[in-house]
């Protein structure tokens, strides 16, 4: 696992995706692709809510390939903030 702090709450991930967390809602972008997620706060890391068929925010579909990894990147990502995520698909 590699991650490259970009700016606080701001991270690179190996992969190149990009995971900015807020407190409500986080982003996941790829190759300047967005995708906002739902996020509530939890007692050790947020809460995410992940889209059972996500769409970026221009309203394209994600790649299967990068759904399939979404999860794992941002775990490893709030791992690096020392958080410990959780996740609920939304269907």
């Amino acid at each position: 696992m590699t991650v490259q702090e970009l700016h606080p709450r701001e991270a690179r991930h190996h992969s190149g995706a990009i995971v900015r967390s807020r407190r409500f809602a986080s982003q996941f972008e790829v190759d300047g692709h967005v995708l906002a997620l739902g996020v509530e706060p939890g007692v050790r890391g947020g809460l995410y809510y992940l889209p059972s068929t996500p769409t970026w925010d221009d309203g394209t579909p994600v790649p299967r390939d990068i759904a399939a990894g979404m999860q794992t990147v941002i775990e490893e990502v709030e791992r690096f903030w020392g958080h410990w995520p959780e996740f609920r698909a939304v269907l």
